[in-house]
């Protein structure tokens, strides 16, 4: 028998699961990436725009206000892209 570290047999077994076929665990999964796509963007927007200000501009608040908003527009993106996928 081969050794194998207790992450080996968890990822083993983990590739073995069938996927679940219940509608509701589905939706689940699809709401909760959209909402993780969406509040991802916002962060990294959130930080390029907190970047900007301390470093390039020094224009506090504006560049985080912009940030915000630009990762707000690129998580409503994501989002409706993804709404698109899983409609076909």
């Amino acid at each position: 028998m081969v050794e194998c570290s207790p992450f080996q047999r968890l990822a083993l077994s983990v590739d073995r699961m069938a996927p679940s076929q219940d509608p509701l665990f589905s939706g689940l999964g699809q709401a909760m990436r959209v909402g993780t796509d969406l509040l991802a963007a916002l962060i990294v927007g959130g930080f390029l725009g907190w970047l900007v200000d301390s470093y390039v501009l020094g224009s506090t608040p504006w560049g985080v206000a912009v940030g915000l908003i630009l990762g707000l527009v690129a998580g409503i993106r994501n989002a409706y892209r993804a709404a698109q996928r899983w409609e076909n």
